[in-house]
């Protein structure tokens, strides 16, 4: 919005246009600044690293998540244990 000088005519600016005015800053600085920071990691001589050690810890952190909301699967050798004790006509000896 080009300012005229005439302050009356600002007053008359409606609450949303200034949200979303105030919200296209954000979102603009906001880029801004990740743009800055992807630059600064470009320039890194480490970048393969770094990208390794990232993928190890994403694949950390979904282990870890998998086990705290997946319920646990039974153990093989309980599984085969259990069918055997219930089969019918078998005795321990």
């Amino acid at each position: 919005m080009a300012h005229t000088g005439d302050g009356a005519r600002a007053d008359h600016v409606g609450e949303p246009v200034l949200i979303a005015a105030g919200v296209a800053d954000l979102a603009f600085s906001g880029i801004g600044a990740a743009l800055k920071k992807a630059r600064a990691l470009l320039v890194r001589s480490d970048l393969v690293e770094l990208s390794q050690d990232g993928r190890e810890e994403l694949r950390q952190r979904g282990r870890l998540a998998l086990q705290r909301y997946v319920p646990a699967s039974e153990s093989h050798v309980e599984l085969l244990a259990r069918r055997a004790a219930s089969r019918p006509g078998q005795s321990d000896v």
